[in-house]
């Protein structure tokens, strides 16, 4: 689910795995972001699958990809100009791709959500966007398999901590308008959190002390610590009682992609390359992140 109002978006892998530009003909006008080939480095040891052979570029010799900026942790660089875009688990992901698939060039455009998951945007051969697999959204595009999964992570100050319910029951919340952490919060008898238009004047007010803990998906929280130099992590997630979010690619309905890119995502897990570009991207492996029970309703 990336997002419900700006974002409602990301855990633990699928080997142990929530949901954003525009399009050619889209509206936001961004710049798109062209590469050579990578030296390798994001693929680590994972073999290549022989149904690589299989991908079918739209655009010659080339990896073209829509993402929705900005993504914490998973497309660093810029928050809104994919030319400057340089790192993330997500772009760390495209350039294996682009390695495993033999292009020369790895192009990124920024393209509304509404859009990718609307099946609206064109001219692309994968979206990697925080996007969960929900059966609604599949009428219209296809989905690879989950690459990633995401609870409700708790974000709070590095010389603070929350891990047990009777914690978070005393804490005070900091959420943004409209998405679902603030009904998660009221499942465990929290009822007036502050609410932020913006996540990042909730991670403004958490920096500052006006809120103890800011809870949103655990892969955004990552991302946002990654980012603090030490002066946030994330310290629990909350088990939902409807499970994780599940993240996956999404390629034009009925895309020929959909295989060789999933035999990639396979390999990858084998190898236990996805979950190293989970630590080095979002400073940790999900799986190690405790759990809180949200009690059943």
């Amino acid at each position: 689910m990336r997002r419900l109002v700006i974002i409602g978006m990301a855990v633990a892998i699928a080997v142990g795995f929530t949901a954003c530009g525009s399009d050619d003909s889209g509206s936001s006008g961004s710049p798109s972001s062209t590469t050579t080939a990578s030296d390798g480095g994001p693929c680590g040891d994972t073999p290549k699958p022989a149904a690589v052979a299989d991908f079918e570029p739209v655009k010659a010799d080339t990896l073209s990809v829509v993402t929705s900026l900005p993504g914490p942790g998973f497309w660093e660089g810029s928050d809104s100009d994919p030319t400057k875009l340089d790192s993330g688990y997500e772009y760390d992901i495209a350039k294996c791709l682009q390695e495993m698939f033999g292009l020369a060039n790895f192009n990124v455009r920024n393209v509304s959500f509404d859009a990718i998951v609307a099946g609206t945007a064109t001219n692309y051969d994968i979206a990697l966007t925080q996007a969960s697999i929900t059966p609604e959204r599949a009428k219209v595009v296809s989905f690879s398999t989950q690459y990633f999964e995401s609870q409700q992570g708790v974000l709070t100050r590095s010389d603070d901590s929350i891990t047990t319910l009777d914690e978070a029951k005393q804490a005070n919340w900091g959420v943004q308008t409209g998405t679902t952490a603030i009904q998660l919060l009221r499942s465990i008898g929290v009822d007036n959190p502050h609410s932020y238009p913006d996540l990042s004047n909730a991670y403004t007010a958490l920096q500052a002390g006006q809120v103890d803990a800011v809870l949103i998906d655990t892969a955004i929280n990552l991302g946002q610590a990654a980012r603090s130099n030490g002066k946030l992590h994330v310290t629990a997630q909350f088990e939902q009682p409807g499970g994780p979010d599940k993240y996956g690619a999404i390629f034009p309905k009925g895309s020929t992609n959909v295989a060789p890119v999933n035999a990639v995502f396979d390999a990858m897990k084998q190898s236990g390359q996805l979950s190293e570009l989970v630590t080095k991207d979002l400073t940790a492996d999900p799986g190690t992140i405790p759990v809180i029970q949200v009690p059943n309703s």
